[in-house]
């Protein structure tokens, strides 16, 4: 609670009781805003936003609160008061909240969360980590969840909370167990499938403008389809498979350049980062959610020496040309990042971090797993080997059950990365 001038604004208030009097406490503030301002009292002016935007969102006026809790949190910072900060970060969390956009509301409250941790406020930085919990809930991502009250487990907690926290996630737990697609989203997501695969055997056995255009159908589709459902998380699953035409026709067209491979692998790679950080933006993945994170990093490099093993087998069954024109260090260690960087983490981050991330939250763990691993299969048809594609769906099932268990993608981009730089940049020279 703080006291201005004889108002009292409680900073930790979610909102105003919607009384008669809400109109002439606006036009009261505003006059007093007008004064601090002559004055230029800042940081008074930012606490007296402050309550205009929790008069405005009593009344229901979302658009108004928000503009003065942004003028509000303007001031603040110019005030440089971390403490105003956090709770006006919150109060716009919650105006997203109230609208059922979920993924600003956590944007916000991750904010505000930062804020917290900045000035050491631990019982603040629990109620944020509940509120973003709750978000993730109401969107359907039971996993994500359940993250967030484990990492509340890291934080001094009574022994109330310590049991609060694990009732809450023995609960989530018990959620995924009964995580099922509707029959609509199955039989959705079955014809997707079929129209990637489709499309992939259009490209490799008749024609690469048919499989173009083909792509072109998938994404206008997805993008329709996404923007149409109701349910929050099937939208994110759709809007992550976009990912997979579109890396597609970019694989497609870029050849017609006539670089050599390598090139247009790295080339490739660009707008594709583009595309997951925008897809990232807009579902609100941080770098931990979508599995940027070490783990037991001597566990993940462990994982990461599979790769080895997994690209002689691969070689054995394909046999493919090398992408460098001779073995030398600058070749091998050129050749070797653009692979493990285009192929390993990038794929890695589409289908492990985000489309299994979201198809896991739809249909659970297991068939998570196996949608992905249909997908990434199918995505792999061009090589025109059935040996190859048995090989590569339980490659898939490898790397979707370690994600899944530890939550990084670290060990499998590096597996993936070293097994195409293996298949592709030193065998070929030796076997």
């Amino acid at each position: 609670m703080i006291r201005m001038d004889g108002i009292n604004v409680d900073e930790g208030n979610d909102g105003v009781n919607n009384d008669k009097n809400s109109h002439e406490l606006l036009e009261s503030y505003n006059k007093l805003l007008e004064k601090f301002g002559k004055l230029k009292r800042g940081g008074m002016a930012a606490r007296l936003l402050v309550k205009i935007g929790d008069i405005h969102k009593s009344l229901m006026d979302f658009g108004k609160a928000i503009e003065s809790y942004n003028l509000a949190l303007k001031l603040f910072n110019d005030e440089k008061d971390i403490w105003g900060e956090a709770f006006t970060l919150r109060s716009i969390g919650n105006i997203w909240k109230m609208e059922r956009v979920y993924s600003e509301a956590r944007k916000y409250y991750q904010k505000s969360l930062n804020k917290f941790q900045t000035v050491g406020n631990m019982e603040m930085e629990k109620n944020m980590l509940r509120m973003i919990s709750s978000c993730y809930q109401a969107e359907g991502a039971i996993e994500d969840a359940i993250r967030i009250h484990t990492k509340m487990n890291e934080l001094p907690l009574n022994s109330a909370q310590f049991f609060l926290n694990q009732i809450n996630i023995k609960k989530l737990v018990n959620e995924t167990q009964s995580i099922r697609p509707t029959k609509n989203q199955s039989l959705i997501l079955v014809c997707y499938i079929l129209l990637l695969i489709f499309s992939e055997l259009i490209t490799t056995y008749y024609t690469t403008s048919g499989g173009i255009i083909l792509n072109v159908i998938l994404i206008t589709c997805l993008v329709i389809n996404s923007t149409l459902t109701k349910s929050i998380k099937f939208s994110y699953l759709l809007q992550a498979v976009i990912l997979l035409p579109l890396i597609r026709i970019m694989s497609l067209s870029i050849p017609v350049m006539e670089l050599k491979p390598l090139y247009w692998l790295a080339i490739m790679a660009v707008p594709i980062m583009a595309a997951i950080w925008i897809l990232m933006q807009s579902q609100n993945i941080d770098k931990e959610t979508v599995g940027l994170t070490t783990g037991n990093l001597p566990l993940q490099l462990l994982i990461g020496l599979t790769g080895l093993g997994f690209g002689f087998v691969e070689y054995l069954i394909l046999q493919p040309a090398a992408l460098i024109p001779d073995l030398n260090p600058v070749n091998i260690i050129f050749g070797g990042l653009i692979v493990i960087l285009s192929t390993g983490l990038m794929e890695e981050m589409v289908f492990r971090g985000i489309i299994q991330r979201n198809a896991e939250n739809i249909m659970g763990k297991m068939w998570g797993i196996l949608f992905t691993s249909i997908l990434f299969t199918g995505f792999n048809i061009s090589w025109n080997s059935p040996m190859d594609i048995i090989f590569i769906f339980a490659v898939s099932m490898c790397y979707g059950s370690i994600f899944q268990k530890t939550r990084s993608i670290l060990g499998v981009s590096i597996s993936h990365g070293l097994c195409n730089t293996v298949l592709f940049i030193i065998l070929p020279f030796f076997l």
